[in-house]
């Protein structure tokens, strides 16, 4: 039995403005029993997120739109505790930084091993559990 998988699936909003990583991270989480909703960018997943109960959010910093922070902002006005993944290929910059002292938020450099992904993701969920 895969040690994160409960009787209850939780679920994860991906937002990222390419394609394949959504693709990517919604095969996979599903595969593995979650419920994934997806999102091309941070105004699209607020939508979603006020109709959905949602566990954790994986989301782009670089994006259109709103970017990760601003997205991270805006999930914060509503979803205090959500945990969120802050995805980025630029490790080094100020509004990563910025958007780390939103807690719980956590960050992957693209690219990134899905195994080191579910971690994470597991590490953030089983903590709210």
């Amino acid at each position: 039995m895969i040690p994160w998988r409960t009787n209850t699936p939780k679920t994860i909003l991906v937002i990222d403005d390419e394609p394949g990583y959504r693709a990517l991270l919604s095969s996979d989480f599903s595969r593995l029993g979650y419920v994934v909703l997806t999102a091309a960018n941070g105004l699209e997943a607020l939508k979603i997120l006020e109709g959905n109960s949602v566990d954790v959010v994986i989301t782009d910093m670089r994006m259109t739109p709103m970017d990760g922070l601003e997205t991270i902002l805006s999930i914060r006005k509503t979803h205090v505790h959500l945990p969120v993944v802050l995805m980025t290929g630029y490790a080094v910059e100020e509004r990563l930084k910025k958007a780390l002292e939103f807690q719980p938020v956590t960050w992957l450099k693209k690219p990134f091993g899905i195994d080191e992904m579910r971690t994470v993701v597991h590490d953030l969920v089983g903590a709210g559990t």
